[in-house]
């Protein structure tokens, strides 16, 4: 059917069991599975498929490491999951993505950390060599025994400043984690 015969039809049967308003990345989404489950179901959009918030994709495929902090270790679990589903289904155009965070103390943290954890502190405090390292850990635990991305890596100081010449000299040390790089934010994965 072209764009002329679906309004046509849409004018003689008017009515649909599902209406979809938004086709951005969810509303897509949920129109397959519906559609997929034989529901009567209708997408529609001001402008084009994924034109909007879709198409200005962050290409991050987040692994939800920044809820550990808050110990929203459901939430770490399920964007693990999915993140490790794209790069296992979509390896075509989901590749690991190193992240490096520059560390400039060592013990930073370690009162802040459980403060936030329990909800005691609601404001942002820098975090030490110490406290990264045991997120990461967890982090890691989550991604489960197969593998989609490698474990971190702390770098020190030496080699941190030799990799990245133009790092700001007082780092103690860095630390490498991985999420996803969607390289084609636009392509199916399915294709």
């Amino acid at each position: 059917m072209n764009r002329s015969e679906i309004l046509s039809h849409l004018k003689q049967n008017p009515k649909v069991s599902v209406l979809i308003v938004g086709a951005g990345i969810n509303g897509i989404g949920t129109f397959r599975d519906l559609a997929l489950n034989g529901v009567d179901v209708l997408l529609i959009d001001r402008a084009d498929f994924c034109s909007g918030a879709s198409s200005a994709s962050s290409h991050m495929a987040h692994g939800g490491i920044r809820y550990l902090e808050n110990g929203e270790f459901r939430l770490v679990r399920e964007a693990v999951a999915e993140r490790n589903r794209l790069l296992q289904n979509a390896a075509h155009i989901v590749k690991p993505l190193p992240t490096t965070i520059p560390i400039f103390k060592t013990f930073s943290g370690i009162f802040n950390a459980p403060l936030k954890f329990f909800g005691k502190l609601d404001k942002p405090s820098e975090r030490g060599s110490i406290i990264i390292k045991l997120g990461l850990m967890m982090y890691d635990a989550y991604t489960g025994k197969h593998r989609t991305v490698p474990k971190h890596k702390f770098l020190s100081r030496k080699v941190s400043l030799k990799n990245w010449n133009q790092l700001n000299a007082d780092i103690t040390n860095t630390a490498v984690y991985y999420d996803g790089l969607i390289t084609n934010p636009n392509a199916s994965p399915l294709t």
